[in-house]
């Protein structure tokens, strides 16, 4: 195992005969920072990248649903990669920046895979697994990937395991068709009935990480149940009116 202080030697070039072999016959699972930078990359909605891309499953510890890569048929290779490299390089996914490295979930770091299938672990070239990670820019994912990790934290810890196709469709939306997600809250009576400050609706009008960061609080409110939305004064007042008459 590694630490971030710990070194390996590594190189990737177009001249090397495995140069794209990481590419094909394997899962890369989709963070909803990754269909964010991806979809936005190749300037489509969220909506056509899911549908056109992706494969989605339902996790079985937690029930919720997990995005994958959906892979060529034929070749078995990612849809983005060619012979000279991927076409998307700079927002490739976060499992791509992070090859030939994998971290574990106490924190430290281990090989994928070996000199026998990735010849650039034969190279003479030396990093330092932080030095990797910076420039490979999974720094930029942290803030982003510490927020949804509060998700499955949270339900691990709880034992909870989502059944409910209510929920499930909500966090689909909310994490990974951004798109949509912006719809419901602004043509909904979303905002009508929580409390939002203005700044943060602008925030979510405009950029899409924004709007990402507000998905996994909406996503965590619900099934955790805490005190991140505020239901407006009036819609509790207009409510407890109802309930009275009811009564």
């Amino acid at each position: 195992m590694f630490t971030v202080n710990s070194k390996f030697k590594f190189d990737c070039r177009q001249d090397l005969s495995c140069f794209t072999r990481c590419c094909r016959e394997i899962n890369i699972y989709l963070t909803p920072y990754d269909v964010l930078r991806m979809k936005n990359n190749l300037q489509i909605s969220s909506e056509e990248f899911l549908q056109k891309y992706t494969v989605v499953v339902l996790a079985a510890n937690t029930g919720l649903p997990v995005v994958l890569l959906k892979m060529d048929r034929q070749t078995g290779r990612c849809p983005f990669v060619t012979e000279k490299g991927c076409q998307i390089y700079a927002d490739r996914p976060w499992s791509c920046r992070m090859y030939p490295l994998n971290q574990e979930e106490d924190g430290s770091y281990s090989l994928v895979t070996d000199h026998t299938h990735c010849f650039g672990l034969a190279e003479n070239r030396e990093w330092k697994v932080g030095e990797w990670l910076d420039d490979q820019g999974i720094t930029a994912y942290n803030e982003v990937e510490m927020l949804f990790g509060k998700i499955g934290a949270h339900l691990k810890s709880s034992g909870q395991k989502i059944q409910n196709r209510n929920i499930q469709e909500m966090y689909f939306m909310a994490c990974y068709n951004l798109d949509k997600f912006k719809r419901f809250l602004l043509e909904s009576s979303f905002l009508k009935v929580f409390d939002v400050d203005r700044e943060t609706v602008e925030k979510i009008k405009t950029s899409d990480l924004e709007l990402l960061k507000f998905g996994f609080q909406w996503v965590l409110f619900g099934v955790a149940d805490n005190k991140t939305f505020k239901i407006r004064d009036e819609v509790l007042e207009a409510k407890r009116k109802q309930l009275s008459k009811k009564a």
